[in-house]
């Protein structure tokens, strides 16, 4: 039923003394359903809420059984919910409050002749806090008499993005209740032009907030766009991001922002220098001899390639926001090294506009030239492939200096929306039927879709694989079983739910037969790398001497208080070798690491596993290492690093990770070599049979490296790494 008004009377006598009158409770919320209150949209559902929703963390503050949460149906869910009309009888209004600190957005409102009067909204806009409530207040003395409504508003999506409202009282005490802060002022859209005489504009960026699409525009079009927390005055921001305009310089332009400051975009400053944190490297947490970015979040390795001495890697990128949701304004962010190991970063390739974010695709070398595309360059020269999100439609890029800059096809895109988020093109040149081919995933049902084109501007479909899903790699091999020229066909893959033998994978490979239009595998699926934390990955196109090299995104890794999120696993190599007469697919560190390594701090040969684990005890959990170890097929062994544990089952043949276990080949002796960074650990076993990368933090409990079992080390070394960090 509706929540009791009591109505009392205004005025009590004792004594000839005038006392306060008694409280009346507007709403206490612990009836069955909302009674008059009338609820719009999906947020607050038919009744108040007893607790938490699903997905919610734990609520608290709140009195009774019941309040009103707007989390039904997640942060998305939006909604109001109005009270009948009363009379304001008493000089204040008390309530409880949590949840998302919107103003206008995510708040309760007292109304008058439809006016919003008094408003309050709850304390967070950032990640992390409580789902806790707390008491506040209003002096409502003014409108004494009046007829008036509550509102209580979730118009906010994303995170934060809902109320929690409870025990609503019309009160002349408020008892010590703070009264609501004063709302801050909402958001307006904000304009400048400017002309862009100078290379950088410099971005005060503080994190952890909700950002606000900041555009640069020109000639009605989006030249650029970027999701950005811009400081306010009185704020020091978390640190400066120099925003790349170089492509655009002397170009009168308009910036577009959405802010309650209204000096936001005023306070901006072009300038020709580039802010970097000289220690953004040296952090705690940032891992020394994998590859990480300077600052933001990165995932996805895109379309790598090595071209004039110089090895190019690629990534999705968000440079201005590190939390675990920032997979969005996906940028192609740019590093390039020599040697495979140390990086320098280049400019940002490809950034969102009009046709949207820029999501994953690959390079190849064009083998010919192509009008209007290439027909300046030496050849082969590279070209990059990605994945534009509005529609998902894929896009190409060219560059006239080398590399250092990207510029976008003007016919984009080259392949129209197919079906549902196409993206991930992979593209190669196929030598026998003298064409480009795509392999592209397409979703709703998952797919590949094989095109190809003549010239890479126009693309004909030839066939598809079903259930692959993202991220497809394509090459060339020569079978180690029978010597017959086969391709690899590499990704993700998952079966229906009623598939009678079902099979899911984040790593998968099959070989098989090319013809330049349809793949004929010719071996089942198989798991490629085990790794937990692996995910992703992609080979450098042309690397020298055929080499087939690979480096993966990290997924699900932390390394906190540092200014980036995610990494890439070290280089890999990959080759096709007979593992009990099967073509297998093996994972190994590029050679290049190993001159990484200084002397051993140990090296011990045939000793027992209790023998060299008194030695090991003596390593520093700090440490860069990389160890080898040997031991014979018949021994079961554990390895432990960190809170890491990995078994060797001597009866099964078998390595254990976490929940993963594969199945090894060994020919006598089995060897396994361990990378241990900071926040980081890889493992490779019998020759890269089975390669494992798993995020474990160095601060975190447990050894450096520890062995366990019975039976006898053939050979164990431990080399120290050096930083690949100047």
């Amino acid at each position: 039923m509706y929540p009791t008004l009591r109505l009392l009377s205004l005025l009590a006598l004792t004594s000839g003394t005038t006392l306060a009158a008694e409280p009346l409770t507007l709403a206490d919320f612990e009836a069955v359903d909302y009674g008059t209150w009338r609820a719009a949209g999906s947020a607050f559902g038919k009744a108040p809420a007893q607790g938490a929703h699903p997905g919610q963390m734990a609520v608290s503050g709140f009195r009774g059984k019941g309040l009103v949460n707007s989390f039904l149906g997640g942060d998305d869910s939006t909604g109001t919910l109005t009270s009948a009309p009363f009379k304001i009888e008493r000089n204040f209004v008390t309530f409880l409050i949590g949840g998302g600190g919107y103003a206008g957005e995510t708040c309760l409102n007292l109304k008058i002749a439809g006016k919003v009067v008094r408003t309050a909204s709850g304390p967070h806009t950032e990640s992390g806090g409580s789902e806790a409530l707390a008491p506040s207040a209003w002096d409502v003395a003014e409108f004494a008499g009046q007829e008036a409504t509550l509102e209580v508003v979730d118009q906010r999506k994303g995170g934060w993005g809902h109320i929690n409202v409870d025990h609503i009282v019309l009160t002349d005490d408020r008892g010590g209740i703070a009264l609501a802060a004063a709302p801050k002022p909402p958001p307006q859209v904000l304009t400048r032009g400017i002309k862009l005489d100078a290379d950088f504009l410099q971005l005060p960026v503080k994190s952890h907030r909700r950002p606000e699409k900041l555009s640069i525009e020109a000639d009605g079009r989006v030249l650029r766009y970027l999701h950005v927390n811009l400081a306010a005055p009185e704020e020091q921001p978390d640190f400066t991001y120099s925003y790349d305009l170089r492509e655009f310089r002397g170009k009168e332009v308009s910036l577009r922002y959405k802010s309650p400051d209204a000096t936001a975009l005023g306070r901006l400053v072009l300038s020709n220098t580039e802010m970097v944190d000289p220690n953004a490297y040296a952090g705690p947490h940032r891992p020394r001899f994998h590859f990480s970015p300077r600052l933001g979040w990165m995932n996805d390795v895109n379309g790598s390639y090595y071209h004039d001495g110089l090895y190019h890697l690629f990534y999705q990128a968000n440079p201005t926001n590190k939390a675990s949701g920032a997979g969005f304004d996906m940028h192609w962010g740019h590093s390039v090294s020599r040697d495979l190991l140390h990086w320098e970063e280049w400019p940002i390739a490809l950034f969102p506009d009009g046709s949207g974010q820029c999501y994953s695709g690959t390079a190849v070398m064009a083998q010919h030239a192509i009008p209007g595309l290439t027909d300046k360059a030496a050849l082969p020269v590279p070209v990059l492939f990605f994945a534009a999100t509005t529609p998902f439609s894929q896009h190409l890029a060219t560059t006239p200096d080398g590399g250092r800059t990207w510029q976008r096809f003007a016919g984009n895109p080259v392949v129209p929306n197919i079906g549902d988020g196409d993206r991930d093109p992979k593209v190669v040149w196929h030598e026998p039927s003298q064409h480009y081919v795509m392999v592209l995933y397409v979703g709703s049902p998952d797919s590949y879709r094989f095109l190809r084109s003549k010239d890479l501007k126009k693309w004909e479909e030839t066939s598809r694989l079903d259930h692959w899903f993202e991220c497809p790699e394509f090459w060339p091999v020569k079978s180690a079983v029978t010597g017959e020229d086969l391709w690899v066909l590499y990704g993700c893959y998952r079966t229906g739910k009623d598939a009678k033998e079902p099979f899911d994978s984040r790593s998968c490979y099959q070989l098989g037969r090319f013809d330049g239009a349809k793949f004929t595998p010719v071996t089942p699926h198989r798991h490629a790398h085990e790794g937990a934390h692996f995910y992703a990955a992609l080979t450098f196109m042309n690397a020298p001497q055929g080499r087939q090299i690979m480096m993966g995104w990290t997924a699900g890794t932390s390394f906190p208080g540092e200014p980036f999120n995610q990494s890439a696993t070290v280089p890999l190599e990959l080759t096709v070798r007979p593992m009990n007469g099967e073509d297998t697919v093996c994972f190994e560190p590029v050679k290049e690491l190993a001159t990484l390594r200084g002397q051993p701090l140990m090296a011990l040969k045939n000793v027992t596993v209790a023998d060299a684990q008194t030695k090991l005890a003596a390593l520093d959990k700090e440490a860069l290492l990389d160890i080898t170890v040997r031991f014979k097929a018949e021994s079961s062994i554990k390895f432990r690093l960190r809170q890491l544990t990995q078994n060797y089952d001597a009866a099964s043949r078998t390595v254990q990770s976490g929940e993963g276990r594969t199945a090894l080949h060994p020919a006598g002796t089995v060897d396994a070599r361990f990378l241990v960074d900071r926040g980081l650990i890889e493992s490779f076993w019998n020759q890269g049979e089975a390669s494992y990368c798993t995020g474990a933090l160095h601060t975190a409990d447990g050894p450096a490296f520890a062995i366990e079992g019975g039976g006898m080390i053939e050979e164990l070394i431990v080399y120290p790494l050096r930083s690949i960090w100047k």
